[in-house]
């Protein structure tokens, strides 16, 4: 997947559900641009082993997302960083971080801010000493996520051919 960072949009927002292994993601969509994405936690989980594999398949194909940029100059470095991360493997924290020229605690809160989760795989980067975080959480729902989409991905549950 390559990423077009788009510097505006406007119109009319759209609201589009991605079906992905560890859950519903929620786009909105202005001018075929992405603008935003969350994770829907109050949808049913139980249907995706079958709903999402033709979506990934999609998405290990190389095309272009366009997504809205944001954030500071050093939060799009470390979103940059992130896209370049293989997929099925992680990094910890402070290895991004020394990668950059920063701390580890920067990176943390980058990924945490990180407005297009799974389409900007900030679930790849991990603690030293375990998960670490996601999306600003330490435990409940969106931990899972995060541990759902790393087995997905150490277990080649996306057809990556």
């Amino acid at each position: 997947m390559m990423i077009q960072w788009v510097e505006s949009c406007s119109g009319i927002s759209e609201f589009k559900t991605l079906i992905t292994p560890a859950g519903y993601l929620q786009l909105i969509i202005r001018q075929d641009v992405i603008c935003q994405a969350e994770w829907d936690l109050k949808s049913d989980k139980t249907q995706f082993i079958d709903e999402y594999q033709p979506l990934i398949q999609r998405l290990n194909k190389i095309f272009v997302v366009k997504l809205l940029k944001q954030g500071t100059q050093f939060r799009q470095l470390v979103w940059s960083e992130l896209c370049n991360i293989p997929y099925g493997t992680t990094i910890s924290y402070s290895a991004l971080a020394a990668k950059i020229g920063s701390s580890a605690r920067a990176v943390g809160n980058a990924c945490r801010d990180n407005p297009y989760p799974f389409l900007i795989p900030c679930h790849r980067v991990v603690s030293v000493s375990g998960l670490g975080g996601y999306c600003g959480q330490t435990s409940g729902e969106l931990i899972q996520i995060k541990t759902k989409l790393l087995m997905a991905e150490a277990n080649s549950i996306y057809d990556q051919s």
